[in-house]
């Protein structure tokens, strides 16, 4: 068990009181999962030139890309382009032109810009289309 979870890179969420929750991780493989009463359920993919790949019913759709030092593009949201960064320490910064920068959250393990593209381009966008839904 240890050696499984020392492998995969876990992805924190910054509420807007500063606390932080764990939303899902990156596994070995490149999966990346949304924890779920403790059990990671797969929602998508990271390839190993870069690419974040989200599950659909029947396809994958690619949501945009990440470079080896933390730099996250976008495809999609806000006409594409940079989304965001990890620094050095693992802290996920969200920022842009349109946007003002912003500590969002946090990522832990091996594949730091792997799993900060997972939580800016995958995790943070369906959790806003949910808020949405429930207003």
């Amino acid at each position: 068990m240890t050696n499984q979870t020392s492998e995969r890179t876990l992805i924190y969420k910054r509420t807007e009181s500063g606390e932080e929750y764990a939303l899902g991780f990156i596994d070995a493989e490149g999966r990346i999962c949304r924890l779920r009463w403790g059990e990671g359920i797969p929602v998508g993919r990271v390839t190993a030139d870069g690419r974040v790949l989200r599950k659909t019913a029947y396809d994958e759709r690619e949501l945009g890309t990440f470079t080896p030092t933390g730099v996250v593009r976008s495809h999609g949201l806000f006409q594409g382009g940079e989304l965001g960064w990890v620094d050095p320490d693992g802290v996920v910064n969200r920022g842009g032109l349109i946007l003002g920068e912003e500590e969002v959250g946090r990522v832990e393990g091996p594949m730091q810009a792997a799993a900060a593209a997972a939580l800016l381009l995958l995790f943070l966008p369906e959790e806003a289309e949910q808020n949405r839904r429930m207003e």
